[in-house]
């Protein structure tokens, strides 16, 4: 090797051990459904983009502090930019079920959802016996009603 090639072969071994190594990406945030996460931040937050809203919310309760709540199964992704546009996280939002008490009998097609701790009580589950599931969410609509009514002073 000419003295040339070895000095070149020096400086680009130099500028390699001198950069700065890629940052890793964020281990991924996992959550359940129906349950909140606080996720705090060491920058200010100007925007939060959500990539599939019906798997993960996100609501700011400060420029530092998300709350992120379970929707749906799956995965999406989660996107925070400063105020110049500059990203500040990025990283991966699973969601997966809620609890290990959670049952789910099957009836040939028909399928329902149950939390026994220890009685077992029926739950709004996706993926549920369509009727079963609109039954059960009409009432728990109509519960929430009644107490936010309370909550108001309304009757």
């Amino acid at each position: 090797m000419t003295s040339r090639r070895r000095a070149l072969a020096a400086v680009l071994l130099a500028a390699l051990s001198a950069a700065p190594a890629a940052a890793e990406p964020p281990p991924g945030v996992d959550i359940r459904i129906d349950e909140a996460r606080l996720l705090r931040l060491d920058q200010d937050a100007a925007q939060v983009i959500v990539g599939n809203p019906s798997i993960a919310d996100v609501a700011v309760q400060s420029a530092r502090l998300l709350v992120v709540t379970g929707k749906s199964y799956g995965a999406t992704n989660l996107i925070v930019l400063d105020a110049e546009g500059r990203e500040i996280l990025s990283t991966r939002l699973g969601v997966a079920p809620n609890d290990s008490r959670l049952i789910i009998v099957y009836r040939g097609a028909s399928r329902q959802s149950l939390h026994c701790t220890p009685e077992c009580q029926r739950v709004l589950a996706i993926g549920d016996d369509k009727a079963q599931f609109e039954q059960l969410a009409e009432t728990v609509t109509k519960k929430f009603g009644v107490a936010n009514s309370a909550t108001l002073g309304k009757e």
